[in-house]
C-alpha cells in the first residue's frame, strides 16, 4: 500500500480564508454610512411597493407559479426584485434622501 504524503493543503487554507472573510462580510462595518443605508431601505420599501402594484394585474402563473402559497412567492420574489433593484444604484430615491436627512441633521445642530 501507497502512503499519501501529508502536505498542506492550499485549497483548505483558502476556503477557511473565504470563511473568515465571509464571517467579516456579515459584520456590520464602522465606515458604512448609516443615513445612506436607510435612505437605500426607504428606496427598497418603495420599489417594493411600486412593484407589488405592477403585478397586480397579471395573470396568475408564471415564474410562481398558481398553486397554494402561489401569494407569498410572489411577495417573496417582487421583495427580492425591489431589493436588487436598490443595491444596485436603484432609481435615485436613495441619494436624494440621503442629502435631504443630511440637511435636516445640519439644520437641527
Amino acid at each position: 500500500m501507497l502512503q499519501q504524503a501529508q502536505l498542506p493543503s492550499p485549497a483548505l487554507t483558502s476556503s477557511a480564508d473565504l470563511i473568515a472573510g465571509a464571517n467579516q462580510a456579515g459584520k456590520p462595518s464602522a465606515t458604512k454610512d448609516p443615513l445612506m443605508e436607510k435612505a437605500k431601505e426607504f428606496e427598497t420599501v418603495f420599489l417594493n411597493e411600486m412593484l407589488q402594484n405592477m403585478f397586480t394585474g397579471l395573470d396568475e402563473g408564471g415564474t410562481y407559479g398558481n398553486g397554494e402559497g402561489s401569494e407569498a412567492w410572489k411577495s417573496m420574489l417582487i421583495n427580492e426584485y425591489a431589493n436588487t433593484m436598490s443595491q444596485s444604484g436603484g432609481i435615485g430615491i436613495a441619494a436624494s434622501v440621503h442629502s435631504q436627512l443630511l440637511q435636516l441633521q445640519e439644520n437641527a445642530v
